[in-house]
């Protein structure tokens, strides 16, 4: 069966999504931090954001990254 470019579209972001919760969700993990210390110094609730079924705005996304020192380009680069 042969997917409309909506459909792979739609397909291929739950990918990217769960990718990016995965990435967290081992930032946070290889730096031993719990979610309620991660939520008590950034007001964050990462919980919800390694759940995956959530959109991350791009602003959060760089206090994740500042929060655990790394860049942008970085935590990309631990995707792919």
């Amino acid at each position: 069966m042969l997917l409309t470019d909506f459909e792979y579209i739609n397909g291929s972001d739950d990918a990217f999504k769960r990718k990016v919760s995965l990435q967290i969700k081992r930032l946070r993990r290889q730096n031993q931090v719990t979610q309620e210390k991660f939520y008590a110094d950034t007001n964050i609730n990462i919980a919800r954001l390694e759940s995956g079924k959530i959109d991350i705005r791009i602003e959060t996304l760089r206090k994740v990254c500042y929060y655990f020192d790394v860049s942008l380009a970085g935590f990309f680069r631990g995707i792919y």
